[in-house]
């Protein structure tokens, strides 16, 4: 999408003559990302920046695609001049339906892809978030094509993993002639903006000869680098459980996107060729649901889903968890210890194991620390306690069984997360040490972080009497109370 920059135009002519300059002089694109940075400051442009992502992206595409550019743009992402989500979904608008006449765009695309399409914690806590999120919204039209009325950040995020990865796909599909093989036999995304498909094609470029054998030979390269990204998306800890919540509040899209992918590792003749991924590798990845998340959630996280979406900026914060906006972000946990206290619904998997994948979705989506998580995670827990102190149904207490989930379940959770991450760096450990076997266990980061949340949460309030705080590293406790069953509970909650 096009973007005009009115209030601000000779800022943006500025930096279009200084990288045109540097473009001719071929200077180090390091040296140009210095520059660009010090004239954006000394002009109040906050950074990363919306608009120059469009500029440069509109600079390359196509009048000036040539490497030097592609080196410019590629640092102005690594010392966050640009939004690397926003320059991605630009550039996959432009380059992938280009893809067969610009063969070395196509790939230095998904060359960027692989260095920036995994990192999320910087974007989401780093200024502005909202602004970037919309206009990547604008850019792929995800609330149009999705069926969504209002897009929020956190959903956003969502959408533009599935859309990008969608994109991948139906390029290697139709670079096969597999796309026609396919029921709907078009892709929503290749028409996605009128004209797409009618892009100048500049014969004095290099990257735009015809179809030479070296030219069916990168296109060819260009269709196994996609296919290996799409099982590196699917396979990745982070975009793998952000792609569970779209499968799992998307299933209509989700079926159409497994059954292309379904295809591809049928027939496709380049993936079969591969050496690197093998066709039984990416049909297990669909069929298997346990290899996108280990331990599937067996009820639906729809409402769950949308509330913690509909919560706005998902930057966290470990002081404001008090608040309702950053207690919004743990909605779908509340939502999960309610149903779990009711009793009414008997699921097959445990309470432990399904707050172990809803956690795990969450800190991926929300891009918190899991400082931070554990001591959501603790807080919910906590709300559910004090909502216990005035129930509103029946007259059956439930007090003891809300600090059971507090101190019995919610650590087992706990123990189960960083017990899987430490057990994975032994078994790294051993698989790569030549010398005898260490007895000696190695204690992996989760470890420290669930300290820290311990050691954040020392002073809080008390779950059982609103009134009084409860000091963690008080050996007599907390609660003056009078009465004695609320200073027995505080004692036990403590100790």
């Amino acid at each position: 999408m096009a973007v005009t920059v009115q209030s601000s135009g000779g800022v943006w002519e500025i930096v279009l003559e200084l990288t045109k300059s540097a473009q001719e002089r071929n200077i180090d694109p390091f040296l140009w990302a210095i520059q660009l940075s010090s004239s954006l400051n000394s002009s109040g442009v906050t950074l990363p920046s919306v608009e120059i992502a469009h500029l440069l992206v509109s600079h390359i595409c196509w009048a000036n695609n040539v490497p030097i550019t592609w080196k410019f743009l590629e640092k102005a992402l690594s010392v966050n001049i640009a939004p690397p989500m926003l320059v991605l979904a630009v550039l996959s608008t432009r380059v992938v339906p280009g893809r067969r006449h610009h063969p070395a765009a196509y790939r230095l695309y998904m060359e960027l892809l692989k260095r920036h399409g995994f990192s999320f914690k910087s974007q989401v806590r780093g200024p502005n978030y909202e602004k970037i999120m919309k206009s990547i919204d604008d850019a792929l039209h995800l609330s149009q094509i999705f069926g969504i009325e209002s897009c929020e950040p956190g959903a956003i995020v969502v959408l533009w993993i599935f859309s990008i990865l969608w994109q991948l796909l139906d390029a290697s599909l139709d670079d096969e002639g597999l796309l026609e093989v396919n029921p709907d036999k078009k892709s929503r995304w290749s028409t996605m903006i009128p004209g797409m498909q009618d892009m100048e094609i500049d014969d004095h470029d290099s990257f735009e000869q015809k179809r030479t054998e070296r030219h069916e030979g990168m296109c060819r390269i260009n269709t196994l680098m996609a296919i290996e990204i799409i099982g590196k998306f699917l396979q990745d800890k982070v975009t793998s459980k952000i792609l569970y919540l779209a499968r799992l509040n998307m299933p209509s899209d989700w079926t159409v996107f497994i059954q292309r992918l379904q295809l591809l590792a049928a027939k496709s003749s380049v993936l079969r060729n591969s050496k690197h991924i093998a066709p039984e590798t990416l049909l297990q990845l669909t069929l298997d649901t346990s290899k996108v998340l280990p331990r599937e959630c067996k009820r639906s996280l729809r409402q769950e889903f949308h509330a913690v979406m509909a919560s706005g900026s998902l930057i966290p914060s470990v002081r404001q968890c008090y608040g309702a906006s950053r207690s919004a972000l743990w909605i779908p946990m509340d939502l999960f210890l309610e149903d779990a206290m009711d009793g009414l619904i008997v699921t097959v998997t445990s309470a432990v194991d399904t707050i172990i994948d809803l956690v795990k979705s969450l800190q991926a989506v929300n891009g918190t620390t899991w400082q931070d998580t554990f001591l959501g995670l603790w807080i919910t827990a906590l709300r559910l306690v004090q909502r216990e102190r005035n129930p509103s149904e029946g007259p059956v207490p439930r007090l003891d069984t809300c600090l059971c989930m507090l101190l019995c379940v919610i650590p087992c959770a706990l123990v189960d997360i960083i017990d899987e991450e430490e057990s994975a760096l032994n078994e790294d450990s051993e698989c790569s040490s030549a010398g005898p076997k260490r007895d000696k266990q190695i204690l992996g980061s989760l470890r420290s972080e669930l300290v820290s949340s311990l050691t954040v949460a020392r002073r809080i309030r008390c779950p059982v009497n609103s009134t009084c705080f409860c000091d963690f590293s008080s050996q007599s406790g907390c609660c003056q109370s009078n009465d004695v069953s609320f200073r027995h509970h505080c004692r036990e909650w403590i100790s």
